[in-house]
């Protein structure tokens, strides 16, 4: 069975920028889909910077605009992401089965209440996210407002992933 761990309340990393419609097959392209972890952990963002993944530590974050994660569902996509440490996706909305599949794996995707406030995140900045009081805290002292989820979701994200409620 997958090992899962729990979610922590507080998270703090680097943010990496995006725009709208962020295809999953451009997140990770299907060159990089493989039982081998190091083949698929390396993929992340190879369809967008060649050279963004080295880049990438455990605990960063991922904000996009509109329709994050429409494309193929495949869930080694999320599996990257999980190899990379990528700790919450934060964004003005979600493709359903990108949302749904990162649940499922304990990585928490949080919507952004304003649009207007997405233009405060840099691209390689730094920012904490405060899961349960429902907020993104940035360098400037900026608090950037997320939409509410339900308990069950956040269960979910509370025990690293769907399996993680299985007795």
């Amino acid at each position: 069975m997958p090992e899962t761990t729990s979610q922590p309340a507080q998270l703090r990393g680097q943010t990496w920028v995006f725009g709208d419609n962020l295809n999953t097959d451009v997140l990770h392209p299907p060159s990089y889909y493989s039982l081998d972890p190091n083949i698929v952990r390396s993929g992340l963002f190879k369809g967008i910077d060649a050279n963004l993944q080295e880049r990438v530590r455990a605990g960063d974050m991922i904000v996009g605009g509109h329709n994050f994660g429409c494309g193929s569902s495949r869930e080694t996509s999320i599996r990257s992401l999980q190899l990379n440490g990528i700790a919450a996706v934060v964004a003005l909305d979600f493709a359903r089965i990108f949302f749904r599949n990162a649940t499922n794996h304990g990585i928490p995707c949080c919507r952004i209440v304003n649009p207007e406030e997405l233009a405060a995140f840099r691209h390689g900045g730094e920012a904490t996210l405060h899961l349960d009081a429902g907020f993104f805290e940035l360098p400037d002292g900026r608090q950037v407002k997320l939409a509410p989820v339900g308990e069950f979701v956040r269960k979910v994200w509370a025990a690293g992933g769907l399996l993680g409620l299985l007795p």
